[in-house]
Parts: structure tokens; sequence; C-alpha cells
């Protein structure tokens, strides 16, 4: 059976300060009225019922996603005892997921991008999943094309001289095409990103896999024995009265690492599709140029759920949740606005990546209401 696990933990905290602790950018709403995670189930309704549905959080963010998602069953509300990274929490869905069905297969993605049109990313999904069945040794990921050398992102190399070709490939061969893939790059520094794109060999990470449960435990086992040993203790008491007290043990043991790190860097049989959907992981607050492009005033502002009167001034991101309040801008350009009931962020665009030193600082010096 197919089953989707969203990763719905983190904070966001470039976007701060809409996106704080207490609630994360996954809770934050950008394309309509509902949250990113709201959107990201109703983008799966045509793949995967809700029963088929599981998430990955904190224990702070039950109550947040049980409101965004009403229909979802309580118990698919994984919630981790200690944040240990998306290896050990992905393991953790695995074994949960195997021990009920052995053949169940796996696709895992998160909770906070924009990605439309639906259909054509449910089909990118379908394609997956039937590289999946057609050899079940099979990691597949899916790579975003580049549209400029983004130093944010991990970068997917792929081996662009030798399609995959497989009555699978043949099948899907109109909605897009299947690499082989060559290696994992971390972010790289900006030199090493205009390389990436100029090569045209590169897709970004935008962290969606599909597997089957039974492979990726495998491979955790397998480069990471320690991890695949507390998941082999949690995996004998599942089902059991034991299985909350031994996984709230067993959880913290667990090596902080992602699931890149763990098994994409070092797996053999990793094969890339390329998106041929709309993506954008809304990053930062200049993300909001891209998801309202068309919204920009004659001299390139924008004003997302507010009221803007511009003189002498350009290029500026004016952000508030009232649509009356008016943000008045004289003289100013390349500035982000962001305003909440309680704190107001003010940016030149250039900044945007430093909004997390606000964090920082606000950490050393206490002011946690602003966290």
């Amino acid at each position: 059976m197919l089953y989707a696990v969203i990763l719905a933990g983190g904070s966001g905290t470039r976007l701060w300060p809409e996106s704080r602790q207490s609630l994360a950018k996954q809770f934050l709403s950008f394309e309509t009225n509902r949250t990113m995670l709201e959107s990201t189930v109703r983008r799966l309704n045509s793949l995967i019922p809700i029963e088929q549905i599981r998430t990955l959080t904190g224990q702070s963010m039950i109550e947040l996603i049980e409101k965004s998602l009403p229909n979802l069953p309580k118990d698919h509300i994984l919630a981790e005892p200690a944040a240990r990274n998306t290896a050990p929490c992905i393991g953790w869905a695995a074994v949960k997921l195997f021990k009920n069905d052995p053949d169940a297969t796996m696709i895992v993605l998160p909770s906070d991008h924009v990605i439309q049109p639906d259909d054509v990313f449910c089909n990118t999904l379908r394609f997956a999943v039937d590289l999946v069945e057609e050899l079940p040794q099979r990691l597949v990921t899916l790579g975003i094309k580049p549209t400029f050398p983004s130093t944010s992102y991990g970068y997917i190399q792929r081996n662009r001289n030798s399609p995959l070709e497989s009555p699978v490939t043949e099948k899907w061969k109109n909605l897009t095409t299947a690499f082989n893939v060559v290696r994992f790059h971390e972010k790289p520094p900006l030199e090493k990103a205009l390389e990436f794109l100029k090569s045209g060999n590169f897709g970004w990470n935008a962290g969606i896999f599909v597997w089957k449960a039974k492979t990726i435990l495998e491979l955790i086992n397998r480069f990471e024995p320690e991890i695949g040993e507390h998941l082999n203790t949690i995996a004998n008491v599942i089902g059991t009265d034991q299985e909350q007290i031994v996984t709230e043990r067993i959880f913290p043991m667990m090596k902080k690492i992602s699931i890149d790190f763990a098994v994409m860097e070092r797996a053999e049989t990793i094969i890339m599709l390329e998106a041929c959907f709309s993506w954008d992981d809304v990053g930062t607050w200049c993300s909001l140029d891209r998801l309202y492009a068309e919204q920009h005033d004659q001299d390139g502002n924008l004003a997302v759920g507010s009221k803007i009167l511009t003189i002498n001034s350009s290029n500026c991101i004016v952000r508030c949740n009232d649509p009356n309040h008016l943000f008045a801008l004289l003289g100013i350009e390349n500035v982000i606005i962001v305003q909440t009931p309680d704190a107001t962020l003010i940016a030149r665009k250039d900044c945007e990546e430093s909004v997390r030193e606000i964090i920082e600082k606000l950490k050393k010096q206490n002011r946690n209401e602003y966290l």
C-alpha cells in the first residue's frame, strides 16, 4: 500500500516575525487561507487518502496539526520525543509502517512547500512509485530544475547523458525523464552554484523521496547501524503497551543526522525525476516576489494581506494579515516589511538570509516573548 509521510517539524526562522516557536512555518498561509500543511495534504487528495497519511512533528506542534488537519486520525500524528533530525524520524515512521504493512511504499515530503499544479505533481509521484514497484531497491527523489545559482539549496547531480530506460519510463515518457544520480551535494558557495547551474546536470534537492519502507530500513541499518539497532528495539514493541515507554526512552538516544547524510549520499541505486511542476520552498520573505509575481505594481512593489501606497519607492515587499492596514512607503527601495501584532521586521532584501541572526540576538537577550 502507498503512504505519505509529511515532515511537519522545524520553525522556519527566516520567516520571523510570523514564524515562531509556537507557530512554525508550515502553519502559515500563503497561497490561500489554508495553511501550507493543509495545502500539502489537499495536494495529495487524488493519490493518497487521509487514512494513509502520517505526519512527523515535534511534541509542541500536536495541537496545531490537529487544528490544521481535523480529519487526520490522531494516532497518525507521530510526535518525536526529541528532535533528532530526519534520519531517525523517517526511520521511525518506516518501522511503524513496515510493522503493519511489510510491502509499504513511502512518499516522504516536506509540509511547507508551494507546488503547482497538483495533478502534475501527483503524476510525477505516480511515476516515482512505479519506478519503486519495478525495482524495490530503488530510492527515487525529485529534482527541481535550478533557475538561479542558489546557495540555500542542496543539489543533486544526475547522469544527464544516460537517462534511465525501462517499461516504466516508457509509460511516463511524455511527463518527464528519469536519471541515475551521480551524487548529492550540500549547499554550495556561490562560485560552485554558478558552476552547477551552467552545467545543466544538477537539480535542487527538494527533500521529496519515494521508497519501500523495507528498503530505507535496510539502508539505515547498513550505513547507520546504531540508529538501526535503536529502531529495531522500537519495532519489537510496536502495538504493545510498552511502545510509548520504549519509544520515549530510545528515541533520544539516536544520533542527530539527516536522511541525506545518513543514506542518500551513500546509497547506490538512486533515481532522480526532473520536476515538471512549479516549486518554491518559501524559505525567505523574498519568496513572495515569486509567489505573487503578477501582483506587483509598476515599480515592482508588492503588498500581501494589506494595502500599500508608494511614492518614489520600488521593489519593496509588504506583508501583514490585516487587509485594512495601509503601508505608506516614501523614498525607499529593495526593502522587506513584515508586521505582526507584537513585532515588525524591516530589512533590506539583500539581508534576508540574516533574519535568523535576529532570533539569535533575541535568545541572548532572553526576549523569549518574541520567539
